[in-house]
């Protein structure tokens, strides 16, 4: 019998919430359809709306239109954009209407000459601390025809004082960077046309085009239902994202599709119901620090991030759940969770033969934030954390009881398989207990070691007072615990304790210098290694009966990633995958099936499922399209190097068919990633990996470099010492690689380049900075390029501007929410203020996050701009 806690209804709200929203896109779907524009354009309501008792009147500060007929004014906030209008000069002004919400605050509100256009300065802030380099801002233009809104020439510096020219198609505005003198453009107003943009056209030189290979489908990894039977698995596909679905032993099928390039995402990997029969997903991306969903459309309405339920049986249609984030269904498939900010939220569904048939009204589950719910098998009860702390929530008796933890911090509750103990890890809390090795107090800077090392904890349910360490970490290297990479896979997101149904506990440690699974006896004793061998384990999850792991490893092919299964009964070990191509997120499956992701390095990732006597399928959906340059793409080759200290450096290399001289460095970012020599599991470097290989068929060799502090070649690599912000010992890798490239018998040793996002770009930014006379062009994308780190003032890039010579593209998302946007300001205004010889080109997109690639449209043109940037250098060199 499944209890709640005391409820709290919102289904009033909610339904007058839906309604406001139905009224405001009926209203800007009227603007957006009118055949010819009216210079007094009306945002009509429906006529059952009753309208304001009180008008109020535009302020004495508003703009007026040319004709004297609408005005245009901040509201009190100053984000949303207010209206009003009249018949003529003489008459009373109509209610105001809004026109648009924006992120930021607007000010300075001009009409364009015609009336139909309004521009305005957009200030934009990040922490809000009144800190220069916090704020920038932009000219933007609302379109009242159209209802859009665009940018002009969107930059990282102040861009004030909008005016009209006289025809109405460009906007002069002053540009302010501090520590030179103002500056007065004019630039063309662009007309944004969603939906109608085409890729650009081929150059000579190209042998495909960028949006060719960026169009190539990526698949995200699939969730599965409860009962193994059942697989949904998201799709970006250009300018379209999609949600398919399947059945273990038949084709995969489209469920729902978005295909608008708004640049909502369907943003977390799908639940399952138990029996597959509905499927929950999120559409739209996590809101930043200011409560904004990212928008790099710039909907006059920001998007939310929400849930959608949709049926698997029939020819159902998506139903808005709530605004949230990570659905979950319960065992018994009578509710369905979801996070709303720090609540966990919770609806009833109602069946009718296996269909789903209605969903309840969203009510208050849980108050306060939560993290890593986890379901007792009896459903009876849900473990998670609050906190520093674990909790266990009876909903019988509608009282939760913390797990006394003192100073520590309790994390990953995982049950065992009768319900009655559950386990989790235990950290110290406290800084101090950290020892960073021969780095004082800075970051980054080599092995860390805790005083109190890392521990693996059980609790009875009914002495949850009395918990009991089973298995405590040695010290030295393993003592920091070193979690998976499950965030990656649903079927294990956040499960980093595995309990299986012998008994043992199953967890990941790094003792040994590489990160292996262990076994300990949930009662406590010796542990045992389960994956021997130089590699890590990445992934893994339990089968289904409990008694194996399966993982997705690098280990004897450390280049790659492959499946293997180890059997708890005798720790043996078989490879379920090897070759050339990569396999990751193994899920296990009913009757002894396995889902994982497969792709190779001219084939795009597909969901596959392979059987219990190895046969394998599948999922005959995405397809490529016709135009992906498959036959047209080199195969990288994994090699290493000597870095510029004699460490060695690994990569993977590409070599084109017919080379034009140049030679390209790639940075990856993260700073834990490793890229492979094919298609990537994440989505931003699936896309930089193709970037690699247009690069490479545009004639250039390109050189992936897998530089110290990259993942999955083991401790001492990791985190080897003098990295970061404490002394850049990973430059050293670069400086060597690009030595090497220089030895390549079709690489010009003065036609070398370098590119990068995030801590790539970051890395770009110091090869410049310090190696001019190595790197002759760079391709920055999202860099970190300062830090409260002291140690950064004599290493960062900021530090080594005198020595600046090669021109840069520096390029960022203002809605970053891995890289503060001010680090992009920083560059970019130091580099303007004292270094104005250095060619500089910037490229600011508003309301794009970390990666850029919110729109099709936006990550084809920043990449085809940043690739033509430093092909062009590097040739004309």
């Amino acid at each position: 019998m499944f209890h709640w806690a005391a409820r709290c209804h919102f289904g009033a709200f909610i339904r007058v919430t839906l309604l406001l929203t139905m009224i405001q896109s009926h209203a800007y779907a009227q603007v957006g359809i009118n055949a010819q524009p009216d210079p007094n354009p009306e945002i009509p309501l429906p006529a059952w709306v009753t309208p304001p008792e009180k008008v109020i009147l535009p302020p004495a500060t508003a703009a007026i239109s040319p004709n004297g007929l609408r005005a245009a004014w901040a509201a009190a906030d100053q984000k949303d954009l207010l209206t009003a209008t009249r018949g003529s000069a003489g008459s009373p002004w109509a209610a105001p209407q809004r026109l648009l919400t924006i992120r930021g605050a607007i000010h300075k509100i001009v009409f364009s000459p015609d009336g139909l256009r309004i521009a305005y300065e957009n200030e934009r802030s990040w922490k809000g601390n009144g800190a220069p380099d916090d704020h920038w801002e932009f000219i933007c233009v609302y379109d009242m025809p159209t209802a859009q809104i665009s940018y002009v020439d969107p930059s990282f510096n102040f861009d004030t004082d909008p005016s009209w020219s006289g025809d109405g198609k460009e906007i002069a505005f002053t540009r302010k960077v501090m520590g030179r003198p103002d500056e007065r453009l004019t630039r063309p107003v662009v007309q944004l046309k969603h939906g109608a943009w085409t890729p650009p056209e081929r150059r000579a030189d190209e042998r495909f085009t960028i949006a060719q290979i960026l169009g190539a489908p990526f698949v995200y990894p699939p969730g599965s239902s409860g009962d193994g039977m059942a697989l949904a698995f998201v799709t970006r596909e250009a300018k379209s994202r999609n949600l398919y679905f399947m059945q273990i032993d038949n084709h995969a099928r489209l469920l729902a599709s978005y295909s608008g390039d708004d640049g909502q995402e369907l943003a977390e990997p799908p639940a399952l119901s138990r029996t597959g029969a509905a499927v929950a997903y999120v559409r739209g991306g996590a809101v930043n620090r200011q409560g904004d969903a990212p928008n790099p459309t710039a909907m006059p309405d920001p998007p939310k991030q929400d849930i959608w339920i949709i049926g698997t049986k029939g020819k159902d249609l998506p139903r808005l759940l709530a605004e949230g984030h990570d659905p979950m269904f319960t065992a018994d498939d009578r509710y369905v969770l979801w996070r709303d900010h720090d609540n966990v939220m919770a609806a009833s569904l109602s069946w009718n033969k296996g269909r789903l048939l209605g969903i309840g009204e969203p009510e208050e589950f849980l108050t306060g934030r939560r993290e890593s719910l986890v379901f007792s098998p009896d459903g009876e009860k849900v473990a998670y954390q609050r906190g520093d702390g674990v909790e266990i929530y009876d909903f019988a008796s509608k009282i939760a009881v913390v797990i006394p933890h003192g100073d520590d911090v309790d994390q990953g509750p995982v049950w065992s398989s009768d319900g009655r103990t559950i386990a989790f890890r235990r950290e110290p809390a406290n800084a101090q207990d950290l020892v960073r090795n021969a780095c004082g107090s800075e970051r980054y800077c080599g092995p860390v070691v805790s005083t109190t090392p890392w521990a693996i904890w059980t609790v009875s349910v009914s002495d949850l007072l009395h918990p009991r360490r089973i298995w405590q970490a040695n010290p030295g290297v393993g003592s920091v615990f070193y979690p998976l990479d499950q965030s990656y896979s649903p079927a294990t997101r956040g499960a980093e304790l595995l309990w299986s149904k012998l008994g043992k506990i199953i967890f990941p440690w790094e003792g040994d210098g590489w990160r292996h699974l262990y076994a300990v006896p949930a009662e406590g004793g010796d542990v045992k290694l389960l994956t021997p061998g130089d590699g890590e384990v990445e992934t893994a999850a339990l089968t289904r009966d409990g008694r194996a792991v399966v993982y997705a490893t690098n280990i004897g092919d450390l280049g790659r990633r492959h499946i293997s299964e180890v059997s708890l009964d005798n720790r043996s070990v078989r490879r379920l995958t090897a070759g050339e191509k990569d396999q990751w997120s193994p899920i296990p499956l009913a009757g002894g099936n396995l889902a994982y992701v497969n792709a190779g390095w001219d084939e795009p990732p597909k969901v596959v499922v392979r059987s219990a006597n190895g046969n394998t399928r599948a999922a005959e959906f995405p397809k490529a399209p016709s135009n992906f340059p498959s036959a047209l793409l080199v195969k990288p080759q994994l090699v290493s190097f000597p870095a510029a200290d004699g460490q060695t450096a690994y990569g993977q290399l590409f070599v084109p068919a017919h080379s034009d001289g140049c030679g390209i460095l790639f940075s990856h970012g993260g700073i834990r990633r490793q890229m492979l020599p094919g298609f990537h599991y994440m989505d931003a470097y699936a896309y930089l990996y193709e970037m690699n290989q247009y690069l490479a068929s545009r004639g250039c060799v390109v050189l992936s470099v897998e530089y110290r502090s990259s993942i999955m070649r083991g401790e001492a690599f990791r985190d080897a010492p003098g990295w970061g912000f404490a002394g850049n010992s990973e430059l050293r890798d670069f400086v060597g690689a690009a030595e090497w490239l220089k030895s390549h018998e079709q690489v010009d040793p003065n036609r070398i380049g370098v590119y990068g996002l995030s801590w790539g770009g970051y890395m770009t930014a110091e090869l410049l900075a310090q190696h001019s006379d190595i790197f002759k062009a760079g391709f920055d994308m999202a860099g970190v390029h300062d830090s409260a780190d002291p140690s950064y003032a004599k290493n960062g890039a900021l530090a080594h501007l005198s020595s600046w010579t090669s021109p840069i593209f520096l390029a960022q998302g203002d809605d970053d929410m891995n890289v503060d946007f001010n680090q992009g300001t920083l560059l970019a205004r130091a580099l303007q203020a004292q270094r104005p010889s250095v060619e500089l080109r910037q490229e600011a997109f508003p309301g794009q996050t970390h990666e850029i690639f919110l729109t099709f449209e936006q990550l084809v043109s920043l990449y085809a701009e940043g690739s033509d940037w430093i092909v062009d250098h590097l040739k004309a060199k």
